[in-house]
């Protein structure tokens, strides 16, 4: 303990100043001790304050619930009548209908749609989790709530190389783990019925167009074989009517060294020399038998009567497969009660102490200024 050394009185002016008093730099941790002690009541009162505020946080404030899924690509049972449906196109158009390719497409356009703002924009707004929780909100704020919910609320991350994970995660947060899974797989659900309206457009897009093109070549065919006939009939009749003003009757004529001379059918200059009887019967014959069509006809015909069915036939599909189901893994995220009554009772155990400290100090501090006053008096 130091000694008390020397005060000054300084009355010129009319006040006194305190020059030195008796200084002690040294804390005994014993008397420390049991002035905590003996002020342990008020420590345990502003304890009990602290952390009576925090358990009414921790078992008031909103909870806040996250829920994760793992999906990979579908197997092929998943899209069996899908697959079939594109097999049945595939033996008509030849486009190969390889059923990892395909189920690595729908994957895709699941993911690709999935991970768009747009989409969760889209989807959040219209639940009744978000209309209620953005009910009270000025727009301004109910815009900033459903992008904070878009970004971080409801996420798709891709594979982690680092811990060995080959599938997306997908993971929805809520005020409860029942309407978080709720949201996830009515999520996934709607991409993927999504996915597989626009498949099917893009698909039946396709088909009919093969349809129109398979029926344009039959017309086309069609449209020759009638024009080549009308040619045909045109010019032997106007053949006929050149052998009846020559009076040829029959396809043969007389010749100066022989009885007879025939006339080759080949021979289109003329051909009215073959006489009225026989122009009459060829053109007879062509008007009552029926045109004659190629195989290429009929097998177009076949192909049509192949893919028209497709246009009537609906499929349904599951694009995703589960590793993990949502419901397997939840997670409180806050508020985690234990850790905030700890931490209450730890800040009120400090301010208890601290506020103890503080009135000592200041009560030292006057009590020995008024002592320095005293003996200077």
């Amino acid at each position: 303990m130091s000694e008390y050394i020397q005060k000054q009185l300084h009355s010129s002016k009319g006040y006194y100043i305190l020059d030195s008093g008796d200084n002690n730099d040294e804390i005994d941790l014993f008397e420390l001790l049991f002035k905590l002690w003996d002020k342990k009541r008020i420590i345990l009162i502003v304890t009990f304050i602290t952390t009576l505020i925090a358990g009414m946080y921790a078992f008031t404030a909103k909870e806040r619930w996250t829920v994760k899924a793992y999906i990979c690509l579908p197997r092929i049972a998943q899209f069996s009548d899908y697959l079939e449906l594109r097999r049945a196109f595939s033996r008509v158009s030849g486009i190969d209908a390889n059923s990892q390719d395909i189920a690595q497409n729908l994957f895709n356009n699941f993911i690709s749609m999935a991970i768009s703002p747009d989409e969760k924009l889209a989807y959040l707004s219209a639940t009744d989790y978000v209309i209620k929780q953005t009910k009270n909100m000025d727009p301004q704020a109910k815009r900033i709530w459903l992008n904070e919910m878009t970004e971080k609320g409801l996420d798709i991350s891709p594979p982690d190389e680092k811990k060995y994970l080959p599938y997306f995660t997908v993971s929805v947060s809520a005020d409860s783990p029942e309407t978080a899974q709720n949201l996830l797989e009515n999520y996934v659900q709607r991409i993927n019925d999504k996915v597989m309206q626009q498949d099917d457009a893009e698909f039946r897009n396709n088909l009919e167009a093969m349809i129109l093109a398979r029926k344009k070549e039959q017309q086309d065919i069609e449209f020759s074989l009638k024009a080549n006939r009308i040619n045909q009939l045109t010019d032997l009749e106007r053949t006929l009517s050149t052998a009846q003003r020559a009076g040829i009757k029959d396809y043969y004529a007389n010749s100066a060294s022989k009885g007879t001379t025939k006339i080759e059918l080949a021979n289109s200059v003329h051909k009215y020399m073959l006489g009225e009887n026989f122009l009459s019967a060829e053109i007879k014959s062509l008007k009552e038998s029926p045109i004659v069509y190629p195989v290429r006809y009929y097998d177009i015909e076949r192909e049509i009567s192949l893919l028209e069915p497709l246009l009537k036939q609906t499929v349904t599909a599951q694009v995703y497969r589960y590793q993990l189901s949502p419901g397997e893994y939840v997670k409180k995220d806050r508020p985690k009660k234990l850790l905030i009554l700890v931490l209450g009772v730890l800040l009120g155990g400090m301010l208890g102490i601290g506020s103890v400290l503080i009135s000592d100090g200041i009560a030292s501090y006057r009590n020995n200024r008024r002592k320095g006053i005293s003996a200077v008096i």
